[in-house]
Formats: C-alpha cells, sequence, structure tokens
C-alpha cells in the first residue's frame, strides 16, 4: 500500500513523516510539499513537489497514492485554506486516492469570523461529501505554543494570559503519531478522532507548572481580551490574523478545547504527554 502525506516540509508534516516511516516501508511514503528540499533525505522516502494552489501539479503528485493525510496549510488569509483544502480534495479524489485522512481542530464550527474554526468546518464537510472514504482527527490547542510564554514568564516572574476554561493542550509530536497511527493501519473509514492531552489545565495551572517545573515563583497576571488584542496588533500582525488569533482564543476560553480523550494512547502507541512534563523538558537548563 502506497502512502502520502501533503504539508511533508514543514513542522508537523515532518513528524508525520517520520512517525509513518517508522511503521512502514519509506518505500512506500510519498511526502508531498513545496519545498522538496525541506524534507529529510535520510528517511528514503518518495518526496514529490506539490501545491494546493496547483490543481494539476497536485493531481500528479498524488498519483499511485492509496492513503492520504491531509495536513492543514497555514495561509489564514480569509478564504484562503478552505478554497485549498477543497482542491487538495479533488486532486486527490482525480488522482485515485482511495482514503483522506485529514487533520481538522477539536470544535469546528461555521463562522466567517474566524478563519481557523470555520475553514476547519468546511474541508471536513467537503471530506465527507467527497465520495471517498474519510477519517478524520480532530486535534487539541498545541502545547507547544506554551513554550514562548513560558520563557516570557521566567524573565519576568509573571505569566500573562487571558483566564477561562480549561484546554487539553496536546504536543505536534502526539498529534503526529496519532495520524501515523491511523495512516498505516487498516480501517478508521468514517471515524472522527480526537488527539488531545491527558488532562485540560487553566491558565492559571499553566502558570503554576511552570513555577513548579522550574522552581521559580510566577504570578498569574490576568489579562483582558482587548489587552491581548492590543499586544497583538502592537506586534505588526496583519488584521485578518489578529481577528483569527483572538477568535480562536476566544472559543478556547469559552470551553472548546476542553476535552480529553485516549487517542494518542490508542493509535500513537504511546501516553499522551501532559504540560508538566513537556514543559519540564522544555524549560530544563
Amino acid at each position: 500500500m502506497t502512502i502520502g502525506i501533503t504539508g511533508a516540509g514543514g513542522q508537523l508534516g515532518g513528524a508525520l513523516l517520520r512517525y509513518a516511516a517508522g511503521r512502514t516501508s519509506a518505500s512506500s511514503i510519498v511526502a508531498v510539499t513545496r519545498n522538496p528540499q525541506k524534507v529529510d533525505s535520510g528517511l528514503g522516502v518518495h518526496v514529490r513537489a506539490g501545491d494546493f494552489n496547483d490543481a494539476s501539479g497536485l493531481r500528479a503528485a498524488l498519483e499511485g497514492v492509496e492513503r492520504l493525510v491531509i495536513v492543514p496549510t497555514s495561509d489564514l488569509a480569509p478564504g484562503v485554506r478552505s478554497r485549498q483544502h477543497t482542491h487538495a480534495i479533488q486532486a486527490a479524489k482525480n488522482a485515485g486516492v482511495q482514503h483522506v485522512i485529514y487533520i481538522s481542530t477539536v470544535s469546528p464550527r461555521p463562522d466567517p469570523e474566524n478563519t481557523l474554526f470555520n475553514s476547519h468546518f468546511d474541508t471536513e464537510q467537503a471530506l465527507i461529501g467527497s465520495g471517498l472514504n474519510w477519517t478524520i482527527l480532530r486535534m487539541s490547542v498545541y502545547m507547544d505554543t506554551l513554550v514562548d510564554p513560558a520563557k516570557r514568564a521566567l524573565a519576568s516572574g509573571t505569566y500573562s494570559a487571558v483566564p477561562g476554561a480549561p484546554a487539553a493542550y496536546v504536543t505536534r509530536d502526539d498529534i503526529a503519531a496519532t495520524a501515523a497511527g491511523i495512516l498505516c493501519t487498516p480501517g478508521h473509514a468514517g471515524i472522527t478522532y480526537h488527539a488531545t492531552g491527558p488532562a485540560s489545565v487553566s491558565q492559571q495551572e499553566v502558570a503554576d507548572i511552570i513555577g513548579s517545573v522550574t522552581g521559580k515563583a510566577i504570578a498569574f497576571s490576568a489579562l483582558t481580551q482587548d489587552q491581548h488584542q492590543a499586544g497583538l496588533e502592537a506586534a505588526g500582525l496583519p488584521g485578518f490574523l489578529v481577528k483569527g488569533i483572538v477568535g480562536f482564543y476566544a472559543g478556547l476560553r469559552a470551553g472548546a478545547f476542553d476535552l480529553v480523550t485516549g487517542d494518542v494512547d490508542r493509535l500513537g502507541g504511546r501516553p499522551a504527554e501532559g504540560a508538566e512534563h513537556f514543559l519540564g523538558r522544555m524549560l530544563k537548563g
């Protein structure tokens, strides 16, 4: 069986590629990417150039692939990612791919005001309606996004965030391992899985964990949503991206990611890493 992975030159796609190569023969893996030079040449997989904005070229890159993981693209300009993903699904169908696995988000929803949630919802609907065998892996919030704020907290003694509902942060590696488990084993058609961390943690608890794993006193400072948005704008981010990030975190604070499952453990082949262990590793030294 020939399997394919899009976005194989990126962080999530690259990690997924490594886990897949550990589960099946590298000669049966096709790595599809806009930047072939970014793929680890030592893995021995087939590397093909493919761009979601080039339908014919993407179809050619997917020829012969039987099972495919679509890793979401990074373009969050309004409407772009939904269009790119729809093109990718159609290209897969035209190329004869039999089963498509899409990495989505926990709590996707139709919301034109929120590119992140809306693009995942659009893609899920397009895939389910495509006539292909499908599997959806909905991921929780990247635990990796806590690293830079944690480092700033160590420097200042204060962890600042907008409080709200907890979230089951999950590492990028755990998502990749879970996706590889789905891709490289038979079945899974018509199933939606959820890649989450082992427990939901609040922003106050994140501050406490940073202090616990480093042995330093870390205070928690509650920000308002307006303060959070002002900080993003001050960083020079484009307006559409500020809007998308603010909307995403508003969903998080409302409980959109307060979901814990055992899917990482069952499909990824190892226990999901918790926030305390992860931040302990990342902040060591």
